[in-house]
C-alpha cells in the first residue's frame, strides 16, 4: 500500500478544513446578508406606515381646529371661513389635502329656505345636488380654496351617497373623526379620475348636551370635512425610500382590484409576488381600516449582489490555497495553521464586529436552555433589543463611527448581565439577550432596566458625544412560546410595541399584540 508523505497528508487535510470553513463562512454570510436586508426592509416598512398614520393624525388635528373655530362663534361667515383656511396655508403645510369644507344638515322642511338664503349671498344658480326627494339633506356650503375643482363640490349632498353617509353617521354618532371608504370625489372629472377618501368631524350646536347618542343626533349642525385624492395624499410619504419600496393601499381588509385605492406608478411588472420582500399590514385610524401592501423594488434587492458573501467566498478560497501551500512547505509549523483554523472557526459563531455570539451560536444556546428548562420545569427569558436613533448617527458621522458605537453598545450590554446569560448580535442594530433561568418577571425587569439606563447614557467616540436609546421586547418560556422561533418572534413583536409606544422602554409580550400586528 502506498502512503502519502506527511506533508501531502497535512496539506490535503488543511485544504479540506479550510474549504469547509470557507463554505460555512460563506453560508453564514449569505444568511447574515439576507437577515440584514430583511431587517432594513422591515424598518423601511414601519417608517413608511408610521408616516401614513402621522399624516392622517395631522389632518385630523386640522379638522379639530376648524371645529373649534366654528364652535367659538355664533355664526361663521363665508369670509371668516376663507380667511381662517387661507392662514392654514394648506399647500405648504398639508400636502395631499384638497381643501377644508363645511357641510350643513338640512331637514326637508328647511330645504327651500336654505336654498333661498344661499342664493341671496350672490349664488343665483345654487341648489342641492343631486335633485330628488330624501328624508334628510346635507349640502356643502363652504369649501376652501373656493376655486378650481372645488367649485364642483358646492351644493353637493354627501349624505345622499352610501359610502360617504356611512362615515358621516359614524362621526355624528361617536363625536369623533371618521374616515370614509374608497370614493371618487365630486371634484374629479375626465376619463381617468383618481380615487379618494374623506375625513369627517361632527359640528354640534354650541353649548348643547352631547352625552348620549340621542343628544348627539338631535344637536348635530353639520360636518367639518376634508377631501383627499389618494395619489396626492401619498405624495412624499415614502420619502427617501421611494427607490426601494413600492406601496399599495386597499380599502378595508380585502386585497382586490375593487378595493385598491392607491398604487405606485411603477414601470414594468408591478406584481407583489415577484419580490422576495413583501409585507401586508392593516392600519386603523379615524374609525376605518386600510390594508397597506409594501414590496421591495429591484433596486433594494440588488443590494444583495454587493454583500460580503462573495468577498468571503473569494477570500476564503484564496486563504485556503495559501494555507495549503504553507502547510506543504512548512510542515513543522502545523501548529500555526491549526491556530489559524481555530480562529476561523470562531468567526463562524461570532459577530465579526462586536465579537458577540451570532445568530447561529445564540440559537444553539437557546435550544440547550430550552431543553434544560423543559426538563427542570423552569422559566427562561428572551429579550429582543433594537437601538433607537442609531440610523441618524450612521448617516451623520459615517459607518466607521457607527461601528465603534455598536462595539461600545455590546460592551455595555455585557456588563448588565450575568456570566450565565448570553448577549448576541443578530445584525444591524438588533441584539438579543438570553436569560436561561428566572424565578419571575422581576429579574427580567431589573436586567432590562439596566440595559435601558446604560444605553441611554452618552457615548463618547472620536470626539463626538452621541445619544441613543433602546426599545426592548421580552418573551418568557413557556408562557410566550415553547420553541426558539416563537420566543424570538414574540420578543420582536413586543419590541415593536415598545418602540411604537415612545421608545426607550420595555414591553413584555402579550397575546393581544399579535392581533394588532396581524
Amino acid at each position: 500500500m502506498r502512503w502519502f508523505p506527511l506533508s501531502q497528508t497535512l496539506s490535503l487535510l488543511v485544504l479540506a478544513i479550510s474549504l469547509f470553513i470557507t463554505y460555512q463562512l460563506w453560508k453564514d454570510a449569505r444568511f447574515s446578508a439576507e437577515q440584514a436586508l430583511q431587517t432594513d426592509f422591515d424598518f423601511m416598512v414601519r417608517d413608511s406606515n408610521r408616516r401614513i398614520e402621522q399624516r392622517v393624525q395631522a389632518y385630523q388635528q386640522v379638522l379639530r381646529g376648524t371645529v373649534g373655530f366654528f364652535s367659538a362663534s355664533d355664526h361663521v361667515t363665508r369670509s371668516d371661513f376663507r380667511i381662517y383656511v387661507d392662514r392654514l396655508r394648506l399647500d405648504e403645510n398639508y400636502p395631499g389635502i384638497e381643501g377644508i369644507g363645511f357641510s350643513v344638515l338640512i331637514p326637508p322642511s328647511q330645504k327651500d329656505k336654505h336654498i333661498a338664503a344661499v342664493r341671496s349671498e350672490g349664488f343665483p344658480d345654487y341648489t342641492i345636488k343631486p335633485e330628488g326627494v330624501r328624508e334628510v339633506y346635507s349640502s356643502i356650503v363652504y369649501i376652501e380654496p373656493f376655486s378650481g375643482r372645488n367649485l364642483r363640490a358646492f351644493g353637493y349632498d354627501m349624505f345622499s351617497n352610501p359610502v360617504r353617509r356611512a362615515a358621516m353617521e359614524r362621526a355624528r354618532d361617536s363625536g369623533r373623526a371618521a374616515l370614509s371608504g374608497k370614493v371618487t370625489l365630486v371634484q374629479e372629472e375626465g376619463g381617468n379620475p383618481q380615487t379618494g377618501f374623506l375625513i369627517y368631524l361632527p359640528h354640534y350646536r354650541r353649548g348643547a348636551p352631547l352625552d348620549t347618542l340621542e343628544q348627539r343626533r338631535a344637536n348635530l349642525v353639520g360636518w367639518i370635512y376634508a377631501p383627499f385624492r389618494s395619489a396626492d395624499f401619498m405624495s412624499g410619504v415614502v420619502g427617501e425610500n421611494a427607490d426601494n419600496l413600492a406601496v399599495e393601499i386597499y380599502d378595508g381588509k380585502e386585497i382586490s382590484k375593487q378595493a385598491l385605492m392607491y398604487q405606485d406608478d411603477l414601470s414594468g411588472d408591478n406584481s407583489l409576488s415577484n419580490s422576495r420582500f413583501v409585507k401586508f399590514q392593516q392600519l386603523e385610524f379615524a374609525d376605518h381600516q386600510w390594508t397597506v401592501a409594501t414590496r421591495a423594488r429591484p433596486k433594494f434587492e440588488d443590494r444583495e449582489k454587493d454583500d460580503k458573501a462573495a468577498l468571503v467566498l473569494r477570500g476564503g478560497i484564496g486563504a485556503s490555497v495559501l494555507l495549503t501551500l504553507l502547510a506543504w512547505l512548512l510542515v513543522d509549523e502545523r501548529a500555526r495553521a491549526v491556530d489559524a483554523a481555530r480562529r476561523a472557526l470562531r468567526l463562524a459563531l461570532h459577530d465579526m464586529l462586536t465579537d458577540l455570539p451570532n445568530r447561529k451560536l445564540f440559537t444553539d444556546r437557546l435550544l440547550h436552555s430550552l431543553a434544560r428548562a423543559q426538563r427542570d420545569k423552569t422559566q427562561l427569558a428572551v429579550m429582543f433589543i433594537d437601538l433607537d436613533k442609531f440610523k441618524p448617527v450612521n448617516d451623520k458621522f459615517g459607518h466607521a463611527v457607527g461601528d465603534l458605537l455598536l462595539k461600545e453598545v455590546a460592551k455595555r450590554m455585557q456588563d448588565c448581565v450575568r456570566k450565565s446569560d448570553t448577549v448576541a448580535r443578530l445584525g444591524g442594530d438588533e441584539f438579543v439577550v438570553l436569560i436561561p433561568s428566572i424565578e419571575d418577571k422581576h429579574g427580567d425587569t431589573v436586567v432590562a432596566e439596566k440595559i435601558l439606563k446604560t444605553l441611554a447614557a452618552p457615548f463618547y467616540i472620536y470626539g463626538h458625544t452621541l445619544h441613543i436609546s433602546s426599545s426592548i421586547g421580552i418573551a418568557i418560556y413557556p408562557t410566550d412560546g415553547s420553541d426558539e422561533k416563537s420566543l424570538l418572534k414574540n420578543a420582536d413583536i413586543a419590541m415593536y410595541h415598545a418602540k411604537k409606544s415612545g421608545r426607550n422602554n420595555m414591553k413584555f409580550f402579550d397575546s393581544a399584540m399579535q392581533e394588532v400586528d396581524s
